[in-house]
């Protein structure tokens, strides 16, 4: 079974990854866009990762920085942050890559506030998960959610925002799952 990775790729010079470049010319058909100098891939597997490696061995004055994470893996999904310098990549950071599921509604006011929402979620969130540094491991994410005790009690973490209006309500589950409610009153 195959999966996809999500790619946000930047680099100190920018040019080599621009429209018309040569790596653009091989890598364009999986670019979805490319905004404020970081490129957006969606690509099968590690391929581009590999690639980016390569190109930076032909750039070796240039420092690249990308964020990958697997688009299926809804409920423990980690995007990893890398620096990739003269052929070499090291991972500097992990951190949950939130999966956040909205009900789809058709109506204008609700996509607005949905969008806010999503930024208050990611709030909470980046404070609630803690990255630590583990001496055997590496970075490992600390959570709580859906660890069963000696009892076989599970908790997880609910975000409700409201007002005379309308309610949101976010439950997060395992490591990046997040499902959204709505209710307009």
């Amino acid at each position: 079974m195959g999966y996809y990775m999500q790619t946000n790729v930047s680099c100190t010079n920018p040019e080599i990854l621009s429209s018309g470049s040569t790596f653009n010319q091989k890598w364009g058909n999986i670019l979805m866009e490319s905004k404020n100098g970081v490129a957006y891939y969606y690509c099968r597997k590690e391929y581009l990762n590999d690639a980016i490696v390569e190109l930076s061995k032909q750039h070796p004055d240039v420092t690249f920085t990308g964020v990958t994470w697997r688009d299926d893996d809804f409920q423990d999904s980690v995007e990893f942050t890398s620096i990739i310098k003269n052929g070499k990549e090291e991972v500097v950071k992990i951190a949950p890559h939130y999966q956040i599921l909205f009900p789809v509604i058709d109506d204008d006011e609700y996509n607005r506030l949905s969008i806010r929402f999503g930024d208050h979620i990611e709030l909470y969130l980046n404070r609630l998960d803690i990255i630590k540094d583990d001496p055997i491991e590496g970075q490992v994410i600390d959570i709580l959610n859906d660890k069963k005790d000696e009892e076989g009690f599970k908790s997880y973490i609910t975000i409700t925002w409201e007002n005379d209006k309308h309610r949101f309500t976010a439950t997060k589950r395992y490591t990046s799952q997040v499902m959204v409610g709505y209710e307009k009153k």
